[in-house]
This record gives structure tokens, sequence and C-alpha cells, in this order.
């Protein structure tokens, strides 16, 4: 009898939830995203995700606290951080994940190999390190997570590659002493604002002429705080980004005081540069001449997405940037394009997270 009245509950609530889904959603995507309501289709009638986006906000709301942790989590302030499904990033914060010093001697050997191709080719090189939003913000973190000072694999790989005289730039003191200032992460992203990336451009910049004795001169703009008028890809894993104020997070908008003469080409999966044409891009494989840069040397950026913040500013800097993907793969190789348009620095900004990842230098750069 009991079961009985269980699958009679059960069906009333599908029921109720059958007829209200279809109300629930015209009324979320006429609201938020402006569709023609007569173009709706049966799946998006019925769809659930309006309701999860209801439930997860109203549970973030209420009790500070997700329900997809293993793609984020929630921290105090309405600071959202990256979970521990995406390289056991909670883990190397906390100073858990598992690791050798074999393991990290066997890495850093391949990054002086590259070092010395690089250094065969008259080429200055540097890594970059473009910290996680957990390094910087770890007073952000839930009381749960407690970030390990000076005891992370980030620091263990550091203190390796400078012990091999390998010329690595980490952001993470900088960055901390600047988010006084500023913000510098989304609250509501994985990925820094463009004044967390200006800070990166700033001091890789000082670096590289520290480290080189070179006198590159620095890009020259105005920054202005605007606010981010949508969520970001970590409350997108909660599908809660239609549900934020429209002043939620903070960015900044570079205005650049040069006379720009810029024009922007794709580079092919053969190598090859489309035409060089006038007009906004910012995506990868991709190159920028600047006949009225500062500088008149030619950069080749390999970098992450956390590069997308930057790479105007190394394009308002030198005269040729060439930018890629540092997973990416092309027919031809890296040695053959270096060959051909023969760089002068080739930066290497890779995110905390990914430091240590065979995929960024396994492809060493060979010559045809």
């Amino acid at each position: 009898m009991k079961q009985k009245k269980l699958v009679g509950y059960f069906l009333i609530l599908s029921t109720f939830l059958t007829l209200f889904l279809p109300a629930l959603n015209l009324s979320f995507t006429h609201k938020y995203q402006k569709i023609n309501l007569q173009s709706f289709s049966k799946q998006q009638l019925f769809s659930t995700d309006n309701l999860e986006s209801i439930r997860n906000y109203l549970v973030y709301k209420i009790f500070n606290f997700s329900l997809n942790e293993s793609q984020v989590i929630v921290g105090k302030d309405d600071f959202f951080f990256l979970g521990n499904g995406f390289g056991r990033i909670i883990d190397k914060a906390k100073g858990i994940f598992p690791y050798t010093d074999k393991d990290i001697g066997l890495w850093t050997n391949k990054v002086k190999k590259l070092q010395n191709w690089y250094k065969k080719q008259g080429i200055q090189f540097i890594i970059v390190i473009a910290s996680n939003k957990h390094t910087i913000y770890m007073d952000k973190l839930p009381d749960g997570i407690l970030y390990n000072e000076g005891g992370t694999i980030t620091d263990n790989i550091v203190n390796a590659l400078h012990r091999k005289d390998i010329p690595v730039l980490n952001l993470k003191k900088v960055l901390r002493e600047k988010k006084e200032d500023h913000q510098l992460f989304f609250r509501a992203d994985t990925h820094w604002n463009n004044y967390g990336g200006y800070i990166g451009y700033i001091n890789t910049l000082k670096y590289l002429n520290a480290t080189y004795k070179e006198i590159y001169k620095i890009a020259d703009c105005d920054i202005t705080e605007i606010t981010k008028s949508i969520g970001g890809d970590l409350t997108n894993f909660l599908k809660i980004n239609h549900l934020l104020s429209n002043n939620y997070d903070k960015n900044y908008k570079l205005t650049f005081k040069n006379n720009r003469q810029l024009c922007y080409g794709t580079i092919s999966s053969t190598n090859e540069l489309e035409k060089c044409t006038p007009g906004i891009k910012n995506k990868f494989n991709q190159y920028s001449i600047n006949s009225n840069s500062p500088n008149k040397e030619k950069l080749l950026y390999l970098c992450d997405s956390f590069g997308l913040a930057n790479s105007p500013l190394y394009q308002e800097t030198f005269n040729t940037v060439w930018r890629f993907h540092l997973g990416y793969k092309s027919k031809v190789g890296l040695g053959g394009f270096i060959q051909e348009h023969k760089p002068d620095i080739v930066i290497y900004q890779v995110v905390e997270r990914d430091l240590g990842n065979n995929s960024i230098i396994d492809d060493i750069p060979q010559l045809p």
C-alpha cells in the first residue's frame, strides 16, 4: 500500500513538472534570451535547464554551495573557483597532489632542452606562469580548502627551473600585491580580467629586459574600470549566468595612446599566413603586424586562454606577433615556422594548473 502511495505521489509530481516546464521555459527564454516564442522546439519546451538553473542559484545564494563541485566551487564574497575535476587544481592548492622529484626532474630536463634549442637559434626565451585564481585569492577559498603556502607542486617546479638556470617568471608575488588595489580576476570566471592580464604583461616585459639586458618599451595606455554584464565560465557550469546582476563583475578597458597601425591575419594548419587586414581579432593561430610599434622586434607568443587578455598589449608593443595555443600541432611543425619567420623573442605563458604537463613541451621544435 505504501509503495502505491509513493508511485501516486511520483505520478502527480511528474505531471505537475511536465505541465510546469513549458511555462517556465517560455517565460525564462523570452525574458533573458529574447527568442521568438513561435520558434520553440518541443525539446526546448520540456528542457530541465531552467529548472536546474533556479535550483543551483537558490542553493548558491542560500547555502553558498555548488551542486557541481567537480567543476566549480563557491568561495567567499561571491567568488567562484574551478573544481578539482580540472587538473586536480584543488589538490594542487592544498599541496596534496601526488608527484615525485623524478617527475619534476624529467619535465624540467625537457624544458632545458627547449631553452637550449631556442638559444641555438639566437632567440630570447622565457616561461611565464599565469597563476591560478586559487593562488591569488586564496583568502576567498571556502574554509575547508587551505592553500599550502610554499608547499605546492608549482613551488617545487619553479625551484627546480631556477636551479637549472631556466628563465621562468612566476607572477604569484606581484599579482598578490596588486590585488589590494584592483580586482585582477573575474569572480564568476576562471580567468584574470584585463587588469590582471596587464599586470602579467608589464612584469613580463620587465623580466625580459632584466634577463636579456634589453630596453623594450612598454605600450602606453589608459585603463578605465568597467562592469562586466554577464557571468563567466564558472557560473555557466551552474547554468546561472542569466540570473546574475548586470554589475556582478569588474573588468577594465585599455585605451592605447599610440597611433595604431595594426593588421591581423590567420595562420593555417600548414603555417601559411593569410592576408593581413585591419580589424580587431582575438583568437588563436593568428598574427598581427604593427607598423607603428615602439619596438621593432618580432614575438612568437605561445599561450593558453589566459593569453587572450594580454595579447592586445603585445600587439601594441612589437612589430610582429605570432600567437599559437600551447597545444597547437601543425602539419609542418613549429621548427619550420621559426626558421622561415625568425622571431626575436619567444614567450611560453602557461596557466599554473597546467605547469608540469607534457603537452606543452613534448613537441620540441626541430628544424627540417
